[in-house]
């Protein structure tokens, strides 16, 4: 593998746990409490259970992206977007300026409405030369 990047000035450590917490919201299967509470007894409330870990995952992933200065949000764009395909690593600053143009104060909520997210990061971090668990 080579040699980290130094481009990426967000701290990996971060951005693992945001991978990890990426993970456990993919792999959450977000259906809802039923209609009729009656019709399947007792499942509510494991549901429910599930909306909550949800809810608390995803709050957790938006207070670390909310922690992060702007430009290391933008950075965590770019990244997602690298591995999302969208740029080669060649086009590394144009990732940037793209995120960049992009930024608002909704960042969190941007990444979270993408699907495979967690596999976005880890390519992107591949990408940048570094290990993902």
């Amino acid at each position: 593998m080579p040699e980290p990047s130094n481009l990426l000035q967000v701290n990996p450590d971060i951005i693992q746990r945001l991978v990890d917490l990426a993970r456990q919201i993919d792999s959450q299967e977000f259906t809802g409490i039923p209609e009729d509470p009656e019709v399947q007894a007792g499942s509510a409330e494991v549901v429910a259970l599930t909306e909550q870990e949800f809810d608390s995952t995803a709050d957790e992933f938006r207070s670390i992206i909310n922690d992060l200065d702007p430009e290391q949000q933008q950075q965590v764009v770019a990244l997602f977007r690298l591995g999302r395909g969208d740029y080669a690593f060649e086009e590394w600053e144009d990732a940037l300026a793209e995120a960049r143009e992009d930024w608002n104060v909704n960042t969190a909520d941007y990444l979270l409405g993408h699907p495979m997210l967690s596999d976005s990061l880890t390519s992107g971090m591949i990408l940048h030369g570094y290990s993902v668990e």
